[in-house]
């Protein structure tokens, strides 16, 4: 019995080093909400990649080739600092386009492991999104689906950069989103409408 207590405990010793040594792993957040409305209305409030009146945390967009792939739009934060998009694709008879964040403007600037680490106003890397609706019986179903990093991409990371801070800043883009878009057909309507699946 000590003996398979010891080897579980050398495999979870061995599986944990081995995560540890491989750094960060990719995270994917899916978040959807169902409307009642039909999907070319709700289409047609968000299909403009310049456009993200519909989101309460971006102020202002500035774009320089609309729905054309490899546009780039500029967020401007409700609470400060930018956000630079690259769009991937789009797709206005599937309803859905794809985006990357290229780069991002810095919140704060801490100290970690002896030197400056800037946290970005989205505390991840690698950030790349997908915005979809479809039909469902006359209603719409619009989906956000998030891949990313953690904002540090080394091993042991700060609490502002490690996965959980990624987790939340990212949960906060899509609830937040898709709960205003909500509103703009349903009034009642609130976050806890808004379905969130993680997977790492």
């Amino acid at each position: 019995m000590k003996k398979i207590v010891l080897f579980v405990s050398l495999v979870l010793v061995l599986f944990t080093s081995i995560v540890s040594a491989h750094g960060p792993v990719r995270g994917k957040m899916t978040a959807t909400v169902s409307i009642n409305a039909s999907a070319s209305d709700v289409w047609a409030v968000i299909s403009d990649y310049g456009d993200m009146s519909w989101h309460p945390a971006i102020s202002n967009v500035t774009v320089d080739n609309g729905n054309t792939k490899g546009s780039v739009r500029v967020l401007t934060l409700a609470s400060g600092g930018t956000i630079t998009e690259e769009l991937k694709k789009h797709n206005s008879g599937k309803m859905s386009y794809k985006y990357k964040i290229t780069d991002m403007s810095t919140a704060q600037t801490i100290q970690h492991a002896g030197k400056d680490e800037d946290v970005p106003v989205l505390p991840v890397e690698n950030y790349q999104a997908t915005l979809t609706v479809k039909d469902k019986g006359g209603k719409s179903v619009v989906t956000w689906v998030a891949t990313y990093y953690r904002g540090y991409l080394n091993n042991e990371p700060p609490v502002e950069l490690n996965e959980a801070a990624a987790d939340e800043a990212v949960t906060a883009v899509l609830t937040d989103g898709l709960t205003s878009l909500l509103q703009k057909f349903d009034a009642s309507g609130d976050a806890s409408a808004i379905k969130i699946k993680m997977k790492r």
